[in-house]
């Protein structure tokens, strides 16, 4: 435990380490590389584009083929049908200056249907001033021009995962319904308050494909997702010509490769869709990877490759039995080195997994000592271990091949014994 203990310690002084002027102006240069894209800050809601944090962040945000933690719930929604346990998360994202993104993450899996539940705001002190400089009131009798800022986005997650064996991990479909909140202090001068509804789908598959080493665990997937389709609407607007901001709409296409086991590469490719306006921000990529280092501590990096907004994250995880921590660095044009801004952590909770890792080791134990039947002649027994094991994990197709061999075979061994007397 006090090695777990120094390690987490250790990750927190080494991300909250990197700073400096020389660092600063190198990666304002590099950022200059990137242009300028016109059409950057046109959207509504910027919360949805801002990431609440856990490796989703900590991989750059190339996560839409991945689903080894609850933050899928921002990049694919049809993931949740393959995480492997209920989970509970807290996320906090210290953004930059006063501005702060709070996160809570619940996602289950019974059987072959995924569901979540998560919450996001953020907020900010604000004043509002009009074009005199002076503060909004309302007929000077009443100041609302103190308060905060804050934007909030509720979502519902549900997926079902379909055609799954024992070879593939099947196709999962799923989709979030989303609604979101912004208060602005002084709405009641200015009308500038949304409520706004939306939706993401996704698709997401996990099979193996050049994979050099031994793991039940599928080596490659394939996801691609739609995310924030719908609409903002104004509540009380200061006149009927009051424009409607698009929402940041998006469409994702990722992949994710093992080349073996400890690591986990990932790309996305991302298109923001003209809905709602004419001129969308260009495309971009993003380009991931998790590294496990033990089996209670892991790495990730990322590099977002957008036009005018390059970002570049490192994170680590430190996943205990029952409690994960997930911290995140993240580097982007506005990080301040004065102030320690841009890190995230999240506390993931393990709720279980309703037996499923017990069954499928169980399943695993009385495969291999029908085998060991098998070996000996003994086929009744061998098979009858299979059957068990197939009561356990119905998909289990090696059980399900043994037992026609074995049956067979034991046909076969029937026959020369029948021929045998009657010789």
């Amino acid at each position: 435990m006090k090695r777990k203990i120094a390690a987490l310690t250790f990750m927190i002084l080494s991300l909250s380490s990197i700073s400096g002027k020389d660092f600063s102006e190198y990666y304002s240069s590099w950022s200059s590389m990137f242009g300028i894209d016109p059409s950057s800050g046109i959207y509504s809601f910027l919360i949805l584009r801002i990431p609440s944090g856990g490796k989703y962040e900590g991989m750059g945000t190339a996560f839409t083929a991945v689903a080894i933690d609850s933050s899928f719930i921002e990049s694919n929604p049809a993931a949740s049908s393959l995480v492997d346990n209920t989970e509970l998360s807290f996320l906090h994202n210290n953004w930059i200056n006063d501005v702060n993104i709070e996160s809570v993450i619940f996602a289950t899996r019974i059987g072959n249907i995924g569901m979540g539940l998560a919450g996001k705001m953020m907020y900010l002190p604000f004043t509002g001033v009009d074009e005199y400089g002076d503060r909004y009131s309302n007929d000077y009798t009443e100041d609302y021009s103190l308060g905060y800022y804050w934007e909030a986005i509720g979502t519902a997650n549900f997926s079902y995962n379909f055609l799954k064996s024992f070879y593939f991990d099947g196709i999962s479909v799923g989709a979030n319904f989303k609604f979101g909140y912004r208060n602005v202090p002084y709405s009641i001068a200015t009308g500038q308050s949304a409520i706004a509804l939306m939706g993401d789908f996704g698709v997401i598959t996990r099979f193996n494909f050049l994979k050099p080493y031994f793991s039940r665990d599928k080596n490659f997937s394939l996801g691609f997702s739609f995310k924030n389709i719908g609409t903002e609407i104004l509540i009380s607007p200061s006149s009927a010509d009051s424009p409607i901001d698009p929402l940041p709409a998006l469409f994702s296409a990722g992949l994710a490769y093992s080349p073996f086991r400890p690591l986990i590469l990932t790309f996305d490719f991302n298109y923001p869709l003209p809905i709602q306006t004419t001129d969308p921000e260009k495309f971009y990529f993003a380009v991931g990877m998790n590294l496990t280092l033990t089996n209670f501590l892991s790495m990730q990096s990322g590099v977002l490759l957008k036009t005018g907004q390059p970002r570049l994250v490192i994170g680590t995880a430190l996943e205990l039995k029952k409690v994960d921590f997930v911290v995140n660095y993240t580097l982007d044009l506005v990080t301040q080195f004065d102030e320690l801004d841009r890190i995230s952590l999240e506390v993931r909770i393990n709720l279980g997994d309703y037996g499923r890792k017990d069954r499928e080791e169980r399943a695993e134990v009385l495969y291999i000592e029908g085998l060991k039947l098998y070996a000996e002649g003994d086929f009744r027994a061998a098979i009858k271990k299979w059957e068990e094991c197939l009561e356990l994990i119905p998909i289990f197709t090696p059980a399900k091949e043994m037992i026609e061999t074995a049956t067979n075979s034991f046909q076969l061994q029937e026959e020369m014994l029948e021929r045998q007397t009657a010789e």
